[in-house]
């Protein structure tokens, strides 16, 4: 019984949920949301561009439009909410916009936005009829347009003089419109100089600053200007620019100024009496007078040097002080200063020839390992390797050469390649020249025992004899009884002589004549030269085997 009451009160209800629903749905209202015009907030709203992904899409914004049909978008960018002054990005006839890095970069700066600080920018579609949401982005540019110079003005003429050494010779001033005092990136404003014409990539660095102005004094720019190619007591007309460098993220970007040109007198820069290397090679023993460079009296010192991988060394004016040491500029390279210089590095090990020149504030190492000759001679074969010279190590090179009138030649340091060649300097003969040099010519037939010495930068040329006698104390100095040596060889003469201890000597080409007598080297030992030289003196009692060889330039008594 009660199983039946149960299933008739699920009747009644189930009749009553049924009546009940019957009256909601008639009183149930169904409504169709507004069409929409809306651009879409995106997902990221922060817009960091970078100068080395150019081509890389800025942005995509994307939109829903159920009013416009058929229409074309105008995309809209403003640095306000208002809109006071839009610009417009673009137009399409799509439902999405990119823009690549490097157009939305120059929208951003043709509307004067700093560089490398958060912008806010706005952005919305406007169809003409129509204008949607504005969604909002934080933006950083980076710089494109230049610094610009703007003091002094162009044709700016100084004139330095050594008795205002340390006060401020020039004052350069800038503006820079991209940078403002929000920017987070630190930018360093190089300032370049090269003598009027050049090219800028040969430039001095003559300072940096990281503000809008750079003062130099009377002496520093003074040396700069020399190092330059300026002359002292003449004006010379300069270019200078301003290289900005941005340290960012994705690397260095660097903008470079229009230049200004500036006539400098510059006054004569100080040159040492003397020069001395002191290095690793020395154990920094700045009290080692055998390191002294050749002066030759116009501001070039020369020095040759074997240095091991990896050696450094700079210069004093003075043995046993540190005072006044010159170094290599850290800007400039190949250029020397005495403040905040850096060691010279050697890379390679070797023997090298050192050239300071002081006229131009510029120091060079050159390689001279071996030497060959090249020239009319041998058809200007640069791979001949029979053509190298002889050398001791000491920076003095010797061969003997038979020549035609009017043959012309230079020196190589490595056969089969012209770089590096050495020839005659063309203002100063008998001198040794690596830049702008020429051949070196011959006026008479003959050989010729040629002589390269790059202790001094200078060269010879000495006919060598065919026959040698010698003449000294053994002989009683009798120019007319010298007996003869023996020719070995080609260049090569031999003589056996009883010698004392005291005993002294020379050679003479012709029996009875002391015109054109070889000696010994003043500066070299056991190197046999005609000009300028000393006695040959006797190693001791005994008798001796005396070898002349103008191959090598070598005597030798054994």
């Amino acid at each position: 019984m009660n199983i039946y009451i149960k299933r008739i009160s699920y009747l009644f209800l189930s009749l009553t949920l049924l009546l009940g629903a019957c009256e909601a749905e008639e009183s149930l209202t169904i409504t169709t949301p507004d069409p929409e015009f809306v651009l879409d907030t995106p997902g990221i709203s922060n817009i960091l561009l970078n100068f080395d992904l150019p081509d890389n899409p800025a942005f995509t914004i994307t939109w829903n439009d159920e009013i416009n049909s058929g229409a074309t978008y105008s995309v809209e960018m403003s640095t306000d909410a208002e809109f006071t002054t839009p610009v417009v990005l673009g137009s399409t006839e799509k439902n999405n916009f990119s823009m690549t890095v490097a157009a939305f970069n120059q929208v951003l700066s043709d509307a004067n936005i700093k560089s490398f600080a958060d912008t806010g920018v706005y952005m919305r579609l406007n169809t003409g009829s129509a204008v949607s949401n504005a969604i909002l982005f934080q933006v950083s540019k980076f710089a494109v347009n230049p610094p610009s110079i703007t003091s002094p003005v162009n044709g700016f003429s100084v004139v330095l003089l050594s008795a205002n050494a340390d006060d401020t010779a020039l004052t350069l001033g800038w503006e820079d419109s991209e940078i403002a005092e929000n920017s987070t990136v630190n930018v360093t404003y190089n300032v370049e100089m090269v003598i009027s014409g050049g090219d800028f990539n040969d430039a001095t660095q003559i300072g940096t600053s990281n503000t809008m102005s750079f003062e130099i004094t009377h002496d520093a720019l003074n040396d700069f200007i020399i190092a330059g190619g300026g002359k002292a007591d003449v004006a010379s007309d300069f270019d200078f620019r301003l290289k900005a460098v941005a340290k960012t993220a994705s690397g260095d970007l660097t903008r470079t100024s229009e230049k200004i040109t500036l006539s400098i007198t510059a006054f004569k820069a100080a040159i040492p009496d003397n020069l001395f290397m002191v290095g690793s090679h020395n154990g920094w023993n700045n009290a080692d007078a055998s390191q002294q460079f050749f002066n030759d009296g116009n501001g070039v010192f020369s020095r040759v040097q074997k240095f091991d991988a990896g050696a450094e060394f700079k210069m004093i004016p003075e043995t046993g002080k540190w005072d006044g040491d010159y170094g290599e500029d850290k800007n400039n390279p190949g250029k020397v200063v005495q403040d905040d210089e850096q060691n010279i590095k050697v890379a390679n090990a070797g023997t090298y020839v050192i050239i300071v020149d002081f006229n131009t504030l510029s120091f060079k190492l050159s390689n001279i390992d071996t030497m060959f000759m090249v020239g009319a001679h041998n058809g200007w074969n640069n791979a001949d390797v029979s053509q190298q010279f002889n050398t001791s190590g000491n920076g003095v090179f010797v061969r003997i050469q038979t020549f035609s009138a009017g043959d012309e030649f230079k020196m190589l340091p490595n056969s089969g390649s012209w770089d590096g060649d050495w020839g005659e300097n063309k203002e100063t003969p008998k001198r040794l020249e690596q830049d702008n040099e020429q051949n070196i010519k011959v006026e008479t037939a003959g050989t010729y025992m040629v002589t390269l010495d790059f202790n001094t930068l200078s060269f010879s040329m000495v006919e060598a004899p065919t026959n040698l006698h010698l003449v000294g104390s053994p002989n009683g100095w009798d120019n007319t009884t010298a007996p003869a040596f023996t020719k070995t060889a080609d260049g090569v003469f031999e003589i056996t002589q009883t010698l004392t201890a005291t005993d002294e000597f020379k050679f003479l080409p012709v029996q009875g004549s002391w015109d054109n007598d070889w000696g010994e080297s003043k500066k070299y030992a056991g190197m046999v030269v005609r000009d300028d030289e000393n006695n040959v003196k006797s190693p001791g009692d005994g008798t001796y085997k005396i070898t002349v060889d103008y191959n090598k330039g070598t005597i030798t008594v054994q």
